[in-house]
């Protein structure tokens, strides 16, 4: 005889369907599956009296799992496919990548939470490029050790498209780039409220972090050797200088290398205590010209094409005198013409919202870049301009 078990409440609904057959003790039937429970006193009836048959629970138990499985990756593919306004993911990005970075060992589940930001930069990247580019330009943040490390994944998110990386590769560089300075965000962040010159702890700690962070995400459960070597690797440089390994070039992964020009960039556009930001337009033109490490020409040309000279989420002067942000990149390759918005009149007065200017014309041709803080235009003012 078959074994039976008691029924649960959750499987009895008033004004539902029975989901399963309902026996008496004895083994006699006494309501069919898909039998409707129309009252309280009913169900209470049932629960009292009746019974399942164990395989029918255990194939209950296995559709409810199939169904919730179901559920969370219709969940899943509803969320990237619905994208938020790239400022403000972006600052919801941060704070998740904070927590990640700063307080690993609490996250239960540290692999695909990062893969989730991963995804999110990515979706970002291919549904809306000029903000997620302005984002990392725009969004204030307090802790720079693991913004940094958001903003290189976000730029490598936006140079992998150009290069048209494969998905999978796409996605490694970009869980790599996120924890490239895991073990090493917090010295990160003093280091950019420090105006003198790194102390000897703080030297050898910055040459063990590749290693130590490899380390630490072995720990936390990644077992992507790929990964561990792109971590491993982000600070070599192609003349032999860089650390822990002191490789030369050819012995240099290329996706690391990838990571190291967009690591470069997006530390030098930031304000730290020992030197100002530079502004987009001055960093691309000094990477170009290999001021700062030797480079693949290729990748770096391709870079400053996909950013433009004047990257979206910058800020330039008009030949009018008016002050503007710029928006969008140019729809061709004439990157001196990219989309503006007027923010304040040649008299510094400041426009009650954005207004579009047509850089192709003599009046509202670019003739200087300046900076957010010559601007003095608070992101938030500006974030409808990428609500689409």
């Amino acid at each position: 005889m078959t074994e039976k078990s008691k029924l649960s409440a959750d499987m009895i609904l008033v004004g539902k369907q029975l989901p399963v057959d309902v026996y008496h003790r004895s083994g006699m039937l006494l309501v069919k599956q898909g039998h409707y429970v129309l009252t309280p006193e009913q169900k209470q009836k049932l629960l009292a009296h009746g019974q399942l048959d164990n395989s029918a629970k255990a194939a209950l138990v296995e559709k409810e799992l199939r169904e919730r499985r179901e559920r969370q990756e219709q969940e899943r593919r509803q969320a990237a496919s619905q994208v938020l306004n790239p400022l403000v993911e972006l600052d919801q990005l941060a704070h998740k990548v904070n927590g990640l970075l700063n307080r690993y060992f609490h996250s239960q589940h540290f692999c695909s939470d990062v893969s989730h930001v991963a995804s999110r930069l990515l979706t970002l990247a291919e549904k809306q490029p000029d903000g997620l580019i302005a984002s990392c330009l725009l969004v204030p943040f307090n802790d720079y050790g693991s913004m940094h490390s958001l903003h290189t994944a976000a730029m490598l998110g936006i140079l992998g498209r150009r290069l048209n990386l494969p998905a999978k590769e796409m996605h490694v560089l970009l869980c790599a780039a996120l924890t490239m300075n895991i073990a090493a965000t917090k010295l990160h962040s003093d280091l950019s409220k420090q105006e003198t010159a790194l102390d000897a702890s703080q030297k050898s700690d910055m040459y063990a972090h590749p290693l130590l962070s490899s380390a630490i995400l072995r720990d936390l459960g990644v077992d992507d050797e790929r990964w561990h070597l792109l971590v491993q690797q982000h600070h070599e440089e192609w003349n032999g200088s860089g650390y822990p390994y002191g490789l030369k070039k050819e012995e240099i992964d290329p996706g690391a290398h990838l990571i190291r020009l967009t690591d470069v960039l997006t530390s030098l556009l930031v304000t730290q205590a020992h030197r100002a930001g530079r502004l987009p337009s001055i960093a691309l033109g000094r990477l170009f010209k290999g001021e700062f490490s030797e480079f693949d020409p290729r990748f770096v040309a391709l870079l400053i094409k996909e950013l433009g000279i004047y990257p979206p989420g910058s800020f330039v002067r008009l030949a009018n005198h008016e002050i503007a942000v710029v928006t969008h990149r140019p729809s061709d390759s004439n990157t001196k013409h990219p989309k503006v918005a007027a923010i304040r009149s040649a008299s510094g007065e400041m426009y009650g919202e954005p207004l579009p200017r047509n850089t192709r014309t003599s009046e509202h041709t670019i003739t200087e870049p300046i900076s957010l803080k010559e601007a003095g235009v608070r992101p938030a003012f500006l974030l409808k301009i990428w609500n689409t």
